[in-house]
């Protein structure tokens, strides 16, 4: 009798093979099941790639790869939003979740940023964000977000800017053009790196724009004093080509804080899960003495600060928070909350978004300017021309001077660097609701891509009887020529022209920022906070550049416009190679 006969026959077997074969066949069926019911499921009427949706992954793999080698998330957006034509798309990313849309088109994107409540605060960016604490940017755009940006309302009027950051930034550049010609005497004729240069000027206008002198340390300054006591035979000099590396004076430890906070909020917003990342991290010495140290700051300059403004001397950022705490629970009849942890957390939040912001943005002005010397030229011109007196004097241009004056083409150079290194904002939905007729369920990710269709290369045609009701209502801007090669850097698309000639004055030219798309600073309830006072130090900053240097040609190995993507869009390298003018 064969074995499989016994089997089959005797009574006391356990599982006959018909048996097995039954338990087998409807385990594999359920995990089967399971497995086709936890890959992802496309929104009807959105363009996908079908292969994404036949791994629990969808596209993560690809993305993170890609975005290992590029530091770009935006590029693979772009990619994505090209390789399906289509100005709504949809990628798998985060495995069990809902896809996120990917929106190309500026008029369905300035229509929810400005008109529909029903798209907010991403909540994946809020947990990224959770360890700057109570910062507005965390928050949905209700009770809390409101209350932060009234606290700091104050410090983007007019007369805040001119008598309390103005003064500032033109100190601190001027600091920052001592440090470069040093470095250009050094160099004798030689690249070398930047990028710590402007990271740290825009730090110290953060820093003052909130302490004031109440804070003592700077980056920039400990830089100048090393470098001035150097001589050419202190700096190792190669072929002219070679970049010259220069020591740096290490900076204090909370100035080290404002550095690694957003490298800490872009990790955790790449995190799968960055809930349980940020609560790991928390536990770490290295996590603990970043904000450690940045609590213990925070809480001296507050204190300097409530010192000041119990005495009536009310003149940094946190003195006119408090300020401003004062009066509003005047206004409401309670006591003010003077010891709350948001002046620390709204403070610090706005050093950090500040400080890397408006740096990477100086950065790709420099490099912009060098590459394209027939654009630096004509700004210079401009620049010498507007501020005639101060030309004809052989002297600097000064604060009121720069302030005043009316430069469109300046505004244009600008305005055309932000264009094209904006990064993808996003929103998420807070109700069932629709993009462009396709349905959008409550929870999904939207990201509004600004380096794709409409923006770096033509649109995509859209019926507009796709469009909401409030977008075909606005009125429209952003109109202009689709078919000149929008990748291209060209600050005279900004510009409307009063004449026929082809001068770059104001006599010549207005400057209009709603002639081409542009979402850099976000739109709506949610536009940046601090776009003023940023345009104002890339203002100074450039113009004292141009005005005192000539930006002379870098070698291709070091004039790369590869980028790094976070908080803001920085370059990886930033070389200038300097001569007097």
């Amino acid at each position: 009798m064969s074995l499989s006969h016994k089997i089959i026959s005797t009574p006391d077997a356990v599982l006959t093979i018909g048996q097995l074969f039954v338990a087998v066949s409807t385990t594999t069926l359920v995990f089967y099941s399971l497995y086709r019911w936890l890959l992802p499921k496309p929104i009807p009427g959105i363009a996908y790639n079908p292969n994404a949706t036949k791994s629990l992954l969808g596209e993560a793999p690809g993305m993170i790869k890609e975005v290992k080698l590029t530091g770009e998330f935006r590029v693979w957006c772009a990619k994505q939003v090209k390789l399906m034509n289509s100005p709504i798309c949809q990628v798998f990313i985060r495995p069990l979740s809902k896809p996120w849309v990917l929106l190309a088109d500026f008029r369905e994107s300035k229509d929810i940023l400005m008109r529909r409540r029903e798209f907010d605060k991403s909540s994946f960016l809020a947990q990224g964000m959770a360890c700057m604490g109570s910062f507005h940017g965390i928050y949905t755009t209700g009770d809390k977000f409101r209350s932060n940006r009234q606290l700091i309302q104050d410090l983007m009027t007019t007369s805040f800017l001119t008598n309390h950051v103005g003064p500032a930034i033109y100190a601190k550049v001027l600091e920052v053009m001592k440090l470069l010609e040093l470095k250009m005497v050094l160099a004798n004729g030689r690249p070398f790196s930047v990028k710590k240069d402007f990271e740290y000027a825009s730090l110290d206008v953060m820093l003052e724009f909130a302490f004031g002198k109440n804070w003592v340390h700077t980056a920039t300054g400990p830089q100048v004093e090393l470098l001035s006591k150097l001589s050419a035979s202190d700096v190792n000099l190669d072929a002219l080509d070679q970049p010259v590396t220069f020591p740096m004076f290490p900076i204090v430890d909370f100035l080290n804080s404002v550095y690694e906070a957003p490298e800490i909020v872009e990790k955790t917003i790449n995190a799968i899960m960055p809930k349980l990342q940020t609560w790991w991290w928390s536990k770490q010495s290295w996590y603990k003495h970043i904000f450690d140290e940045k609590e213990r700051i925070m809480k001296e300059q507050v204190a300097i600060g409530l010192k000041n403004y119990r005495s009536g001397h009310v003149k940094t950022g946190i003195e006119h928070m408090l300020l401003r705490e004062g009066t509003r629970a005047e206004k409401e009849g309670r006591e003010p909350d003077l010891d709350s942890e948001v002046f620390r957390d709204e403070m610090f939040g706005d050093i950090v978004g500040g400080h890397h912001t408006t740096s990477g943005a100086m950065m790709w002005l420099a490099k912009y300017l060098t590459d394209l010397p027939q654009i630096q030229a004509k700004l210079r011109s401009v620049l010498y021309e507007t501020l005639a007196s101060a030309k004809e004097e052989d002297r600097l241009f000064t604060l009121e001077e720069i302030r005043r004056a009316n430069l469109p083409y300046l505004d244009a150079v600008i305005e055309e660097m932000l264009r094209i290194n904006a990064v993808t904002v996003t929103r998420e939905a807070l109700c069932d609701t629709t993009i462009l007729g396709c349905p959008i369920k409550k929870g999904t990710q939207v990201f509004f891509v600004s380096n794709g269709p409409g923006f770096l290369s033509p649109s995509i045609p859209i019926d507009d009887s796709k469009r909401s009701s409030t977008s075909l209502e606005a009125k429209i801007n952003a109109t202009w020529d689709e078919t000149q090669d929008l990748t291209i850097f060209n600050p005279e698309r900004w510009l409307v022209r009063k004449n026929d000639g082809d001068g770059l004055l104001a006599d010549d030219v207005d400057f209009d920022g709603a002639a081409g798309p542009q979402l850099v600073f976000g739109l709506g309830r949610r536009a940046c906070w601090g776009r003023r006072l940023a345009y104002l130090e890339m203002k100074t900053m450039i113009a004292m550049l141009v005005w005192k240097f000539q930006l002379l040609e870098t070698p291709p190995a070091l004039s790369s416009h590869a980028g790094l993507e976070g908080i803001a869009r920085v370059p990886q390298q930033c070389y200038l190679r300097l001569s007097k003018f």
